[in-house]
C-alpha cells in the first residue's frame, strides 16, 4: 500500500501578481490633470486672455502626460 504521507510535498512557485493596466496608468492621468490646471493658471497669470489659457492648458497637459508616462513606465 502506498504511504502518501511519507512522500515529499510538491511546492508550487508563488505567482507574481501582475499590475493591471488600469492601476498602471492611474498616475499618468492624475499628473496630466494637474499639469493642465497648472498650465491654465500659468497662462492666466502671464496674460489674462483666452488664447493664453488654451495654450497653457494644452502645454501643461502635454507636459503632465509625458512626465506621468515616464513615471508609470518606471514602475
Amino acid at each position: 500500500m502506498a504511504r502518501s504521507h511519507h512522500r515529499p510535498k510538491k511546492h508550487h512557485p508563488q505567482q507574481q501578481h501582475a499590475v493591471s493596466a488600469k492601476t498602471k496608468n492611474k498616475g499618468m492621468i492624475v499628473i496630466t490633470i494637474f499639469g493642465a490646471v497648472f498650465g491654465m493658471l500659468l497662462g492666466y497669470l502671464i496674460s489674462a486672455n483666452l488664447v493664453a489659457l488654451v495654450v497653457g492648458l494644452i502645454g501643461g497637459a502635454a507636459l503632465g502626460y509625458f512626465i506621468g508616462n515616464a513615471i508609470d513606465s518606471s514602475k
